[in-house]
């Protein structure tokens, strides 16, 4: 799978492509305030592309579930120093800008991000299409119902068929992002896992993934340390999360999921590693 923005490419084929988070924030739901300094989110950034992140995600608004809203000015001023910082430094490095914001997203990109990572789906700020047509950014197109503050409200969480119904959103968002003129090898598609679903709706999308990757686009999958697996093993505290994670990670990877969006690069990286030098000649490589 081929996936390009700007004048870049990068092929995906054997196993997934490994997304590294750097959360700029001081409520973010696992690591919230210790990245929010732009010297140790910086420094955070560049171990996790040591690590072997293809791709850094750099945010600055919370989307924990009951996370209030970020003015755009303070999510910018939390960003934007460091995309800077990292692209002076290692400037091969590729950046994508965690937003659902518009202008965050163009400051973002005039500092050097390449992606856009929009965890609304294109429902907050549709004009983030128009901006990475024009601009021929990556632009990864996520599923959630609500917003942040409000996605795990009851209202929220219904759904007849969770699995078909958020394929059917994807599939018509990457056409809207068509329609806008953004070019089909320039869009992901992100399930939402954690976002408006209960931790059996996210059991489903994970064991069906195959559902969303069969509209054609890689598929990005963000597991990492969230509350249901949290849910699932007993384990309340996020830092506790890394095993559930690695297990989330290896299954999506066996189904074929492009990309991981994850905290702990080096880990799951060992995982799949791992993974694929133990498996049986015949058996299933990731």
């Amino acid at each position: 799978m081929r996936f390009c923005f700007k004048n870049r490419t990068v092929e995906i084929t054997e196993r997934p492509a490994l997304m590294g988070i750097v959360n700029v924030t001081p409520d973010s739901f696992s690591d919230g305030g210790k990245f929010f300094d732009t010297e140790a989110a910086v420094r955070h950034g560049l171990e996790l592309y040591a690590d072997g992140a293809a791709v850094i995600d750099i945010g600055g608004e919370s989307t924990r579930p009951g996370a209030p809203e970020v003015r755009e000015e303070e999510e910018i001023r939390r960003i934007i120093p460091v995309i800077a910082a990292m692209k002076q430094q290692r400037p091969e490095i590729i950046l994508s800008v965690d937003t659902r914001k518009a202008a965050v997203a163009a400051a973002a990109v005039d500092a050097g991000a390449e992606i856009i990572n929009d965890v609304s789906g294109l429902e907050y700020s549709p004009e983030i299409a128009a901006l990475a047509a024009q601009r021929r950014t990556g632009l990864i197109i996520m599923h959630m119902q609500g917003n942040p503050e409000t996605m795990q409200h009851p209202e929220f969480l219904l759904y007849e068929d969770v699995v078909n119904e958020v394929a059917g959103f994807l599939a018509a968002a990457a056409q809207k992002a068509l329609d806008y003129g953004v070019k089909r090898e320039n869009i992901i598609l992100d399930p939402g896992i954690g976002f408006a679903k209960t931790a059996e709706q996210n059991l489903a999308l994970l064991r069906n993934i195959s559902r969303i990757r069969a509209g054609g686009y890689p598929v990005m999958v963000g597991p990492s340390r969230k509350a249901f697996i949290g849910r699932l093993l007993g384990r309340d505290n996020a830092g506790d999360r890394l095993a559930g994670t690695v297990g989330a990670a290896l299954c999506l990877a066996a189904q074929g999921v492009e990309i991981l969006r994850v905290h702990d690069v080096r880990e799951i990286a060992d995982a799949m590693k791992m993974f694929n030098l133990c498996a049986p000649a015949q058996g299933v490589k990731i």
